[in-house]
């Protein structure tokens, strides 16, 4: 049986009313707690953004800062030694010596040689360890009004190209074997050098001989080495502060431990930091002075220094000079052994009684000791002349008292060949 009471539409009224009425009284339950977590979460959400956006912001200042710092480095990297290329190339041709040439002294290599006056003998001027030809430009002119005099850029040094590794090919050789005569001496070395020297004054300018060479330090140990293997084309040998082969062997080889120590490593230093464009700089900035530093050579040649000393190329051919310079104290005594000193070729040899105030005192002993050496044991009937208050700057702080001797010898090979034509 069906009740009625089910259909009946206040039932049903009740019914909803009840259930609506527990809808609303649910959050009194305690049930309703879960109500408030929106908002808390909407606050924890709204300080990770807030967070966000801070870290955010800090990101792109630090990417900012370091974008601006990268660009700095790169211009501080970059500018310098492009501003010191393009000064290069445009300072090489306005600073060239008037004086002088480039001669090819074959295989492509050319050397830079500078000759004035006229008349015989011909006076050979050789610049110092890693020097150019400006350390004589005191020198040349007076001597010049006398006779011919010149003065020229070892390989590498200065205007004169680095000596090129050469090679050819002739029918029948094998591919492995095509190297040049010439590359039978390693470059910068004594070999070397003279052969160089030979080449630019016999074949390539055809210098009248015969010849008076006078050669400071290393420029000594070429004039010798020079005089041993071509003794018909020299008359006499003039040695300014020469460097002897010895040097090494004197006071438990305190010089040796200096050169490959302190003196190569300053000067590939020095390279490093040319290349990079940071001598300019220095020079600009006056942190740094230019090698010739006397009050009596010319603007000119201040400014050619300066610009020898910004060239990675002269530097490095400065650094390979004396990098190889036990093979060239090695070929120097070889020729020794082999063939004693010409006799018919008078040596003088010019010193001075200063010690080098920038090296220590052991330096200085050692050296002179070695001179001591070549005066009596290897050239024991030269004639040795000291220059009184000088140091091993006397090319351009004392030149007169270096011009007088060797103007004698030019007077007297002179007086002597008129006598011998009358």
């Amino acid at each position: 049986m069906v009740r009625k009471q089910a259909n009946d539409p206040r039932q049903t009224k009740k019914i909803s009313e009840g259930t609506s009425g527990e809808e609303k009284d649910a959050p009194s339950d305690g049930a309703g707690d879960a109500k408030p977590k929106p908002a808390k979460d909407g606050k924890k959400k709204k300080k990770e953004n807030k967070e966000g956006n801070v870290m955010q912001a800090d990101t792109k200042t630090f990417r900012s800062t370091l974008v601006g710092s990268l660009k700095y480095i790169l211009l501080i990297i970059i500018l310098p030694p492009f501003l010191n290329y393009t000064a290069l190339v445009r300072e090489g041709s306005y600073l060239k010596p008037e004086v002088g040439e480039l001669y090819d002294i074959g295989f492509g290599q050319k050397m830079y040689l500078g000759c004035m006056g006229s008349g015989s003998p011909t006076v050979i001027l050789d610049a110092p360890t890693g020097m150019t030809s400006d350390v004589w430009s005191l020198v040349l002119p007076l001597i010049a009004k006398e006779t011919r005099v010149c003065v020229y850029d070892r390989a590498g040094l200065g205007y004169s190209d680095r000596p090129y590794k050469n090679y050819s090919k002739e029918e029948g050789d094998k591919a492995d074997d095509q190297k040049n005569l010439r590359d039978r001496w390693q470059e910068f070395t004594l070999e070397r050098m003279i052969d160089d020297l030979h080449r630019l004054l016999s074949l390539a300018s055809q210098q009248p001989k015969p010849l008076i060479l006078v050669g400071s330090e290393l420029g000594g140990l070429i004039a010798r080495g020079y005089t041993q293997l071509y003794e018909n084309e020299v008359a006499h040998v003039v040695l300014v502060d020469p460097l002897v082969e010895d040097l090494f062997q004197q006071d438990e080889g305190v010089w040796a431990q200096f050169w490959f120590g302190q003196l190569i490593p300053s000067y590939q230093s020095l390279q490093l930091t040319a290349a990079m464009g940071l001598t300019r700089l220095a020079l600009l900035t006056g942190y740094m002075e230019q090698p010739i530093n006397s009050q009596l050579v010319s603007e000119e040649v201040v400014k050619r220094q300066k610009y020898v000393l910004c060239h990675p190329r002269h530097l490095s051919s400065v650094v390979d000079e004396h990098f190889f310079i036990n093979d060239t104290f090695s070929q120097i005594k070889t020729l020794y052994l082999l063939k004693p000193f010409p006799q018919n070729v008078s040596v003088t040899v010019i010193t001075g009684n200063y010690y080098d105030e920038q090296l220590p005192s052991s330096l200085n002993k050692a050296w002179a000791k070695s001179q001591e050496n070549l005066i009596s044991r290897l050239h024991p009937g030269c004639k040795h002349i000291v220059i009184n208050g000088a140091d091993h700057k006397k090319l351009y702080t004392a030149h007169l008292a270096v011009v007088d001797p060797v103007l004698r010898l030019v007077r007297q090979w002179k007086t002597k060949h008129k006598v011998h034509q009358a």
